[in-house]
């Protein structure tokens, strides 16, 4: 079993399940008692900020900012919920190296991408990257 703690959850990937760390997830994220959830909305890299790299990375930073707010940073994310337009296995293995360099060795956050034709109403939007972190009071 692959586990990540800090005092506020635990990331594992069980011996009995698929090991998900190449693909850029994990299976199973455990908030500890008396932590604090944050839920942070939809950071979308925006349509004027270039290719979906260029977007992810923007995103995450947007992710990283609330996060911070809350007084922590995008490390303490259990769970992701990531929006591609026209997803790919390009913009899969874009999407798996920006997780591998935000989490850096770390298990990554849980996660689910949800493949879509648009996103809102501008044509050029690429991602949007919603987050649920856990952190201690």
């Amino acid at each position: 079993m692959r586990e990540h703690r800090t005092a506020a959850f635990r990331v594992v990937n069980p011996d009995t399940m698929h090991e998900p760390s190449s693909l850029g997830y994990s299976q199973v994220a455990i908030v500890e008692p008396g932590a604090r959830t944050v839920y942070v909305a939809g950071q979308a890299g925006g349509p004027d900020k270039g290719d979906f790299a260029d977007q992810v990375r923007t995103a995450f930073d947007g992710v990283d900012a609330a996060m911070r707010e809350a007084g922590g940073s995008v490390r303490d994310v259990v769970r992701l919920t990531v929006y591609i337009v026209d997803h790919d296995e390009t913009k899969h293995r874009m999407l798996i190296e920006e997780v591998e360099r935000v989490f850096e060795k770390r298990l990554a956050p849980t996660c689910t991408i949800v493949p879509l034709s648009q996103l809102g109403t501008e044509e050029n939007m690429l991602v949007e990257i919603e987050a649920i972190g856990a952190l201690i009071p």
